[in-house]
């Protein structure tokens, strides 16, 4: 059986097809080495469309437009331009309310695209240019440590890691913010004070990364201008040893902090990039690995969210202690009792799992 992978490696090797939604321009060439914040594409997106009865402007009938047209189709057009005229005693003409271009003429109307905005396609990671794709973007590639989340705020943004986190059960506080660290991208634990938020944007820093969220703080972490990422979800929820040993010893190295939407279609995700350089061959990473026992797996809910653990043996179909029946394993995962570690053994169904990897 396979699952999802949640991708915390120390070293891999990361490919990302960054395309434009519509056809533009590309910037860069292959081979190019590229930094995550840089424009690689861009495109016109057209947010406004005006329809001009022109048959009607004329006062002509809706079979004599075409001849009397004095603009091409995809042709650009400035305010006050005649997109089509009647010659005669006394000339009457058609002109563009506003700019744009011209993209549509049937029935006696033509169509206009206005209100351009551009559109600027970010590399997304830093590295190089593998493969471009003409009029849409390009694919590129780089090798290092990859961390990936489960919600992130949309933003993009590339500094030095400042490690504030001192355990995976640390909780953010407003000491932890130190003005020394403006441009640098924090690690903390679980954040339940607004207060560290602002005060993040206040001291300038490029972006935070975190264990786990208060749900009350989503909606003000996602108008935040830098970006944020969680690893875990929200709650109080302990980061996952494998993510916290990776950042923890990753202090003061450029990380890029990708905090993209979480799509289940195209299996995007926010992420965090270390570069490596120097290495020899690097095995790309799967998107989907097999199960079985001694494979390494984070847990995906209640009551041991976050946590990591091995799977030690595979169950089948289990009656759990909600009463439903579903496919599930034995999952071996460390607590803490009294001084010393212990370890303990509980049933965990494969839909609250994803293997570590």
């Amino acid at each position: 059986m396979l699952l999802p992978v949640s991708h915390v490696l120390p070293l891999t090797v990361i490919e990302r097809r960054r395309l434009l939604p519509v056809a533009g321009t590309v910037l860069v060439r292959s081979g190019q080495e590229v930094d995550a914040t840089e424009v690689i594409a861009t495109a016109d997106i057209y947010a406004e469309h005006i329809s001009l009865d022109i048959a009607r402007g004329l006062g002509v009938a809706k079979n004599k437009v075409p001849g009397l047209l004095r603009r091409k189709i995809g042709e650009e057009i400035q305010q006050g331009d005649v997109i089509a005229s009647r010659p005669g005693m006394v000339t009457r003409t058609v002109r563009a309310p506003k700019d744009g271009k011209l993209v549509a003429v049937g029935g006696g109307q033509a169509l206009m695209q206005v209100s351009r905005t551009p559109y600027k396609l970010q590399a997304g990671i830093p590295g190089k240019v593998f493969k471009v794709e003409a009029d849409y973007g390009a694919i590129i590639r780089m090798t290092g440590a990859w961390i990936q989340g489960v919600w992130g705020n949309g933003r993009l943004e590339t500094g030095g890691l400042y490690v504030a986190a001192d355990s995976p059960e640390h909780v953010v506080s407003v000491r932890d913010l130190d003005p020394s660290q403006r441009g640098q991208v924090m690690f903390g634990g679980h954040c339940a004070n607004g207060e560290v938020l602002e005060g993040i944007y206040q001291i300038k820093m490029k972006g935070l990364i975190l264990g786990s969220l208060s749900t009350r703080l989503r909606p003000m972490a996602a108008q935040m201008p830098y970006p944020i990422m969680v690893l875990e979800g929200f709650g109080n929820i302990p980061i996952n040893e494998v993510a916290y040993i990776l950042l923890s010893t990753s202090a003061e190295r450029s990380i890029t902090l990708n905090a993209a939407k979480y799509d289940r279609a195209t299996g995007e995700r926010p992420e965090a990039v270390i570069p490596v350089t120097g290495q020899g061959e690097v095995p790309m990473p799967l998107q989907l690995a097999p199960l079985d026992v001694g494979t390494r797996v984070h847990i995906l809910r209640d009551p041991h969210q976050g946590r990591v653990g091995t799977v030690r043996r595979i169950l089948g179909v289990t009656r759990l202690e909600n009463g439903l029946h579903a496919d599930s394993v034995e999952v071996e995962i460390s607590t803490v009792g009294g001084e010393e570690e212990q370890e303990e053994r509980t049933v965990v169904p494969l839909a609250n799992l994803e293997v570590i990897g």
